[in-house]
């Protein structure tokens, strides 16, 4: 008989370099994850056997299980005082596609596609140009380097962007981005939502996922590192992402993190995260 092959799933490569060999797998997500991987590799002939995923719990938690992925539903509504942008954005992705204008003749001419990198979404990238968009992204989007090999972001970068930054959480990102000893310049901040009033210290942040996608292709990073589920939701709903895994989406490698938040409360964690950057991301000066 033959040697079978074993297909290493993506995610679990930057621990196999660095020398791990053994993980003790108890609720058996990475069993799960190596499944899939596995069958990915070979074409799907037959009876293929599909295997359920490890979802991206909100809290980070692996005991808890997510339905399918065909089953999943958004859970990250606008909320009730959304502004006028989102609500034209919500709008614009919930109307029906144009079925095909008429050319000479009365034949029917194809309707306009997606680009293919967008296809499976479950949010797109906004077709508004920055100039569109509202006063306070086009405010913080002139201060983003383009290009940018590397996007760092998490949902309270928002408040960090505005005037309402909190010193801790900018001296821990300091210190996890020095510690990787990237090449000068090859960092860039992008945050998934920003205060509806920036001057007003308890203002919500209100999310722009739209927007937030269409900064990605501008930007053309090579990584796209989130800390934490809430972000990742935000604009990847569908992400089957725990923290310290990561998989290609929109032409660039997109890392997931614990929030950064509870890595202020739990120090001892940091250096995980760091061991885990140096393998995942590599630039040369």
């Amino acid at each position: 008989m033959a040697p079978a092959t074993v297909t290493l799933c993506e995610s679990l490569r930057p621990w196999r370099n660095a020398g791990l060999e053994f993980v003790f797998d108890e609720h058996g997500l990475f069993a799960a994850a190596q499944a899939e991987a596995a069958q990915e590799s070979v074409p799907q002939q037959g009876h293929a056997q599909q295997y359920a995923q490890p979802q991206f719990h909100p809290q980070a938690q692996p005991q808890a299980q997510q339905q399918p992925q065909h089953q999943a539903q958004r859970s990250h509504a606008q909320p009730s005082h959304a502004t006028a942008y989102a609500e034209r954005q919500r709008a614009a992705r919930t109307a029906p596609a144009a079925s095909g204008a008429k050319g000479a003749g009365g034949q029917q001419t194809a309707a306009p596609q997606r680009p293919s990198a967008a296809a499976g979404l479950a949010v797109h990238p906004t077709p508004q140009p920055p100039e569109e968009w509202p006063a306070r992204w086009q405010a913080i989007w002139a201060k983003v380097r383009q290009p940018s090999p590397v996007v760092w972001t998490y949902w309270s970068l928002g408040d960090d962007l505005s005037g309402r930054a909190n010193a801790e959480r900018g001296a821990l990102l300091r210190q996890i981005i020095g510690s990787l000893q990237l090449p000068a310049g090859s960092s860039s901040f992008w945050p998934v939502a920003l205060p509806e009033e920036a001057q007003d210290a308890g203002s919500e942040l209100i999310a722009a996922p739209e927007i937030f996608l269409a900064g990605l292709r501008r930007v053309r990073p090579r990584y796209c590192i989130t800390f934490g589920s809430k972000a990742l939701k935000t604009f990847a709903p569908d992400a089957r992402l725990m923290p310290y895994t990561f998989t290609q989406f929109l032409g660039h490698r997109l890392i997931a993190l614990p929030d950064i938040d509870n890595l202020l409360t739990s120090q001892g964690t940091v250096p995980a995260v760091i061991a885990f950057l140096r393998t995942a991301v590599t630039l040369r000066g």
